[in-house]
C-alpha cells in the first residue's frame, strides 16, 4: 500500500449532510489500492451526526472527528464573522499548526464540492516549494479591484475551497502567525480566511489545474469573469471536481454542473437518512 493520503474538512451540525454527500462523491472515486484518512474538524457536531458520518468508512477509508473548539479558543477574539462566514470560516488556518511540522502534504476540501476522480491524484499537481496550491479564483472585474486593493493580483489570488497544504512547509514559513496578525490588523475582509490566507501566503502559492475547482456560480456566464479567467474556464471539458460557489444547489439549480450533485446525494445513502427525516419533522408540523 502507498502513503496514507490525508484530506481535511471543516464543517458543524447545519452542513453535516452536504459534508456526507462531499465524502460519499470522494469514496465513490477512490482508488482501492491506495489508504484515504480524512480529518473532519468540527466546533458543533452532534454523535448523531458524527455516527452518520462516520457509516461511509470503508476498507480503505478511515475518517476522523476531532472538535476544534478548544484548539483554537485563544484566538476566537480574532474571529470576524458575516453573512454565511462563520467561526469555522478560520478553521483551515489552524489546519497546518494541528498536523505539525513533521507532517507533509495534506488536501484541504470544503463541504459544497463533489469530488470526481480519485482525489489523490490532485497531489500530482503539487510540483515545486510552496506552502499552499490552489485553482485560480474566478474573478469579476469587481473582484479584482478589490484583491488589488489587498496589494495582490487576481492572476494569482487562489479559490481556498479546494487546495493542497504543505504542513512542514508552511508551520517552517510562519504563515499562520503572519496569518494572525494581518486578522488582528485589519477584522474586516469580504472573502474572510480566503483572503488571509492569500495574503499571508503571498509568493509562496501554486497554481493547480482549473478542472479541480470548478466553481459553479455564474459558470454560464464567463464574460462576467476577468478575461485570463474566462480563458481558464473554458479549459474545462470535465470537471474533477464541482465546488458549488455562493448558490447551492440544495436550493436552487443554477446550471447544469448541478446534476453532479444531484447524482451523488441521490446515491448517498447518509444523505438519504438527513432527507426524509427532514421531510419527516416538516410533515408533523
Amino acid at each position: 500500500m502507498n502513503k496514507k493520503i490525508t484530506i481535511s474538512f471543516v464543517t458543524n451540525d447545519g452542513y453535516a449532510p452536504y459534508l456526507s454527500t462531499a465524502i460519499y462523491s470522494l469514496i465513490a472515486n477512490r482508488n482501492p489500492n491506495k489508504q484515504y484518512a480524512l480529518f473532519v474538524f468540527f466546533s458543533s457536531l452532534s454523535k448523531k451526526n458524527i455516527d452518520l458520518l462516520s457509516s461511509l468508512q470503508t476498507d480503505n477509508v478511515t475518517i476522523y472527528f476531532v472538535n476544534f473548539d478548544e484548539y483554537t479558543k485563544d484566538y476566537n477574539s480574532l474571529f470576524y464573522t458575516w453573512a454565511h462566514y462563520t467561526k469555522e470560516s478560520y478553521y483551515r488556518l489552524f489546519i497546518p499548526k494541528y498536523f505539525g511540522e513533521n507532517f507533509g502534504k495534506i488536501i484541504y476540501l470544503d463541504v459544497d464540492l463533489v469530488v470526481n476522480c480519485d482525489i489523490g491524484e490532485l497531489l500530482l499537481e503539487t510540483i515545486g516549494p510552496h506552502a499552499v496550491w490552489g485553482a485560480l479564483n474566478y474573478s469579476t472585474p469587481d473582484d479584482a479591484e478589490y484583491i488589488r486593493s489587498l496589494g495582490l493580483s487576481y492572476l494569482n489570488y487562489i479559490n481556498a475551497g479546494v487546495m493542497v497544504i504543505d504542513c512542514k512547509h508552511f508551520n517552517q514559513m510562519g504563515y499562520f502567525e503572519k496569518a494572525a496578525e494581518i486578522i488582528a490588523e485589519r477584522r474586516q475582509f469580504t472573502y474572510i480566511d480566503q483572503d488571509v490566507l492569500n495574503l499571508a501566503c503571498n509568493g509562496d502559492i501554486g497554481l493547480i489545474d482549473p478542472s479541480w475547482n470548478l466553481q459553479w456560480n455564474n459558470i454560464n456566464h464567463p464574460e462576467r469573469f476577468m478575461p485570463e479567467v474566462r480563458s481558464s474556464v473554458k479549459q474545462i471539458i470535465q470537471p474533477r471536481i464541482v465546488h458549488f460557489t455562493i448558490d447551492k444547489p440544495w436550493k436552487r439549480m443554477l446550471n447544469r454542473f448541478g446534476e453532479y450533485y444531484n447524482k451523488y446525494a441521490a446515491e448517498n445513502p447518509v444523505y438519504k437518512a438527513w432527507f426524509f427525516e427532514l421531510i419527516n419533522y416538516k410533515n408533523t408540523r
